[in-house]
């Protein structure tokens, strides 16, 4: 079924709150960290208690949720969740401070606020909201399964919107211990940043951007993935030349990965927008590519930071991401016609 992008909100190192449009240009920017660009959280969150007890990331995710539902002025009827790092500083905090006090007198608010859960948990305090709520944990497949939750709901009648959101943060330990892993050679970046929508069965008013169908695939075998590509679009019955703009995944300077390379040459007349150079890598970076195809429909333009040849005109866009190689997904976005 067709489900419509009524809201999306995104806290990303390129753009700040409230974001419309996105930038005409934008310095690539140099070493393989990017940092969030954080909003003024007074305007979100205005009780300074509530405030002070936050840790970083989860200001970044209400505040998100805050200018998504502004948009929208309604209560949500679900909220589900998504993330693949979870609130790293928190967890890093509560195992410091169980280290150094020898397991005495432990601050039991790092513990708390470092699950999973929380930032799905703290909007719907904020809101006040009872509805169903839960988050996803599949690293790579983390914000896909939070869609297709989503998707389902809205497709079962038990939801008109719902609020879907994605969050990842890194720290200075987990950049070490991936680049000491290998994550981040041949130019590969590492990012954070939160994102948030608003689906719907109903297009909204302000722009009529249909998220059509989202689909994951665990494999190794590049042949199996152009399989699941082609059968992708085969079930909407779409040619490759019919599809505008490829958002690739592609990380850095990595030219040679297969994956990228087949999925560039399966669409030849599609303009390649490559965007974790300027936003980073993260497990659930696939949502940065989906605010990014709405505002790419909306403004009906692809800036020439994105891609070398943007299109005319902005139809239907494919994103291609995957996560180490494994997790593989597809997302198809189009213009309500």
């Amino acid at each position: 079924m067709n489900v419509y992008l009524l809201a999306s909100a995104s806290i990303n190192p390129v753009t700040e709150l409230p974001d419309a449009l996105l930038p005409a240009a934008v310095a690539r920017p140099e070493g393989n960290r990017r940092p969030a660009r954080e909003p003024d959280y007074k305007k979100y969150i205005p009780d300074a208690n509530i405030r002070r007890r936050m840790s970083r990331v989860m200001k970044m995710g209400v505040a998100a949720a805050m200018q998504c539902l502004s948009q929208t002025g309604r209560q949500p009827d679900a909220i589900i969740t998504a993330t693949g790092w979870g609130c790293l500083s928190d967890t890093e905090k509560f195992l410091k401070n169980m280290i150094e006090n020898n397991e005495y007198l432990l601050n039991p608010t790092p513990f708390t606020q470092s699950t999973f859960n929380t930032i799905g948990a703290q909007a719907a305090i904020v809101l006040k909201n009872t509805n169903y709520n839960i988050t996803y944990v599949h690293r790579g497949f983390s914000f896909e399964n939070a869609l297709l939750d989503a998707m389902m709901k809205i497709r079962d009648g038990e939801a008109a919107q719902v609020l879907v959101e994605s969050y990842d943060e890194y720290t200075g330990a987990l950049f070490k211990i991936m680049e000491r892993m290998g994550f981040w050679r041949h130019g590969a970046v590492c990012g954070e940043g939160v994102q948030c929508f608003v689906l719907s069965a109903q297009p909204g008013a302000a722009g009529k951007v249909r998220l059509r169908d989202v689909q994951c695939v665990f494999s190794g075998d590049l042949q199996t993935v152009k399989e699941q590509l082609a059968l992708f679009l085969r079930r909407h019955r779409l040619h490759p030349e019919e599809v505008d703009v490829l958002l690739s995944g592609k990380n850095g300077n990595d030219r040679s990965c297969p994956y990228y390379q087949m999925a560039e040459k399966f669409f030849p007349t599609a303009a390649v927008a490559e965007y974790k150079p300027f936003f980073g890598d993260y497990p659930t970076a696939s949502s940065l590519a989906l605010w990014l195809a709405g505002r790419l429909i909306m403004q009906q333009q692809t800036p020439e930071w994105l891609s070398d040849a943007p299109p005319k005109q902005i139809n239907r866009i494919v994103i291609y991401n995957h996560y180490k190689k494994k997790n593989h997904s597809f997302l198809l976005v189009e213009k309500e016609q």
